[in-house]
């Protein structure tokens, strides 16, 4: 990716041991589906209809079922002939001892959340550096509200290959200036609240709007 050359960086001797957690398989949805409570379709439906060509994060299977991350931590349950495997395992790292409730686990969760403009609140809506910024908000960290400011804080990331799950990116979509943000989850893919997808969903960094506009990535 062009950017790439600008995002070259030497890792630093001190930099903490990470450790790697496996969080489930990213999944895309080849039809319209419900989201079921339990692992038959008699069950309580949690979410009417999750339209096709969706990612949703498969924690488990069981049978004809795979069981899904729901918003607030729960489980669902879609059938497996409703979805597609992709080949992305969706992995976390943090220093080892850390709390292992990390920020990408919890981007995932909010997938299917729909974008507003200047949203800050998961029931009414979020915008790119909305939901970024909720997100750190929940591991006790605080950023700008703005992408071109919260581009400003943590360590920068300034080669492509050193990307790690839970790294944020920010790109200039629409000119010269940062304007858009999101959450690196491994393997090229990245998560975030964007007009063009409705809400919070994924995407590729392969993707031309993406691949021409990475300017920076954050730790």
């Amino acid at each position: 990716m062009p950017q790439s050359r600008s995002l070259s960086s030497r890792r630093t001797a001190r930099e903490p041991e990470y450790v790697t957690h496996r969080i489930g398989r990213l999944v895309e949805t080849t039809r319209p589906t419900p989201i079921y409570a339990q692992p038959h379709t008699q069950s309580r439906v949690l979410y009417p209809q999750v339209q096709a060509r969706f990612y949703l994060m498969m924690e488990q299977e069981r049978g004809a079922w795979c069981g899904v991350l729901m918003t607030n931590g729960a489980h669902g349950w879609v059938p497996k002939h409703a979805v597609k495997p992709t080949p992305v395992d969706v992995d976390y790292t943090l220093p080892r001892g850390a709390n292992p409730d990390h920020v990408t686990r919890l981007a995932m969760r909010f997938l299917g959340v729909r974008y507003r403009w200047g949203g800050n609140d998961p029931r009414t809506g979020l915008d790119c550096s909305g939901f970024v910024k909720m997100i750190y908000e929940q591991m006790g960290i605080t950023l700008p509200r703005r992408a071109r400011d919260q581009a400003r804080v943590g360590m920068p990331i300034t080669r492509y290959e050193d990307l790690r799950p839970g790294d944020r990116l920010y790109f200039a979509v629409k000119g010269k200036e940062i304007d858009h943000t999101g959450i690196y989850i491994g393997d090229g893919y990245f998560i975030h609240s964007a007009r063009s997808r409705g809400g919070v969903d994924v995407d590729h960094l392969s993707h031309p709007t993406y691949r021409r506009s990475l300017v920076a990535a954050r730790r």
